[in-house]
Formats: C-alpha cells, sequence, structure tokens
C-alpha cells in the first residue's frame, strides 16, 4: 500500500488477546472488499473469514468496500493466504465511481464547499482516504462528496479532485458556530484509469479554510 499522507491507520503485531484461549499473530486496521457478508478480501493480498460475527450480532455487507479492524489468530489450513479473523470495529466508506464533468453545469453541480482530506492510501485499486467536512449537529440537509478527474492537464499526471456540495447547509462568518467538524472514509475506484504498464503521478487536491491544498504521490496498477 502507498501512503499519500502521515499514518492513521496501524498494524500492531503479535498482540495477545484477553480472556481468550489463542494467541493473536497480529492486529490490522485496512480497507478491503468484501466477497461474502462473512469473507473480506484485504487490501494487502490477504482473505480474512470473520468467525466471531454471531457473536458481535452485526450483519456485514456481502459485496463493496468497508473498513475493517480485526484480530488475526490462525491461518486457514492448506492456504497460503487465507486467514481466520475475529472483527472488532468497522465502517462502510463512501464508495463510488470517481467522474469527469463536460459541461459548466456539471461542474458546478458538484460543489466548491469545505473538504478536507485528513489522510490517504493507494491500495486494492483505489484511491482509499479520511476526509473531513463540517456539519451541523442536526440537519436534514442531504451532502455530496465526489472524487472529480480532470482530463488533459498532464499526460503523465492523473488530477483529481476532491469536491464537495453542502446543499443549504453552506458554512459562512455568521453561521459557523453552528458547525463540527466530521470525518468520514471513502474510497474511489482509480485502477481503470491507469496505463497498463508506467506509472503515474496522482494528483489530489481540495478546498479547505478558503485555500486549495494538493498532494502528489506516484502510483500504478
Amino acid at each position: 500500500m502507498r501512503r499519500i499522507l502521515p499514518v492513521i491507520l496501524a498494524a500492531a503485531l503479535c498482540f495477545c488477546s484477553c480472556g481468550k484461549a489463542f494467541d493473536v499473530l497480529y492486529r490490522a486496521c485496512m480497507f478491503g472488499t468484501m466477497q461474502n457478508s462473512e469473507v473480506m478480501l484485504g487490501d494487502d493480498g490477504c482473505t480474512y473469514h470473520f468467525t466471531n460475527l454471531q457473536d458481535l450480532e452485526i450483519t456485514l455487507p456481502s459485496s463493496g468496500r468497508i473498513v475493517a479492524m480485526f484480530d488475526v489468530y490462525r491461518q486457514v489450513e492448506g492456504t497460503g493466504n487465507q486467514y481466520e479473523a475475529e472483527l472488532m470495529n468497522h465502517w462502510v466508506p463512501l464508495s463510488k465511481e470517481p467522474v469527469i464533468c463536460e459541461t459548466e453545469e456539471e461542474d458546478e453541480a458538484l460543489g466548491d464547499d469545505p473538504i478536507a482530506m485528513g489522510d490517504g492510501w493507494w491500495s486494492g485499486g483505489h484511491l482509499n482516504m479520511a476526509f473531513t467536512l463540517l456539519l451541523k449537529d442536526v440537519t436534514t440537509v442531504k451532502h455530496s462528496v465526489n472524487l472529480q478527474i480532470v482530463p488533459g492537464a498532464s499526460a503523465d499526471t492523473l488530477h483529481t479532485v476532491l469536491r464537495h456540495n453542502a446543499g443549504e447547509d453552506k458554512v459562512s462568518v455568521e453561521n459557523v458556530d453552528f458547525f463540527k467538524e466530521h470525518s468520514f472514509y471513502a474510497s474511489f475506484p482509480l485502477q481503470d484509469r491507469l496505463p497498463e504498464k508506467d506509472p503515474v503521478v496522482l494528483e489530489v487536491k481540495w478546498l479547505w479554510d478558503n485555500e486549495w491544498h494538493t498532494v502528489y504521490t506516484k502510483i500504478s496498477r
């Protein structure tokens, strides 16, 4: 995995699980893709079988992206990279295709409200990130977040912009005290936008605190 900004998700090795009859091989928190409601293909290339979902009384999505925190305690016999694990926590990230605008109206519809990329990873063919929005504590307004691809600026760079449309929840000097920062996960598939062999530079821009911020990293399929 390639990290774009400093780490906020980390793996800690060789934990002993309190009250368990087994030793934990390692503890991890990572993005992955659900294969069914109990099995996740992690972005590290390993497959994790969650064995304690009935005890937790939760149901995971049967497909799509997920962020999972879990303890790995046993390798599945006869496999090289499949493991049994106990889920500790999970989050379902915003996951959607990036967009390319063909008209000014489409561009305007993406919005120019504040959004901040707090951390980013390139893994599993996705741009994965933690991002922050300013939201009211109580609101019925639907916000939209998109990753916009801006074509044509440079052949060796994939130019992207993180966009936020707050609808009627616009932040202003007069009402800013009614808003608080809230953080979320997102995962945008970009592998199909990359050349077959050569790496490209990924540029990510976002508007926060009335300033444009930009980060760059090299990525490849």
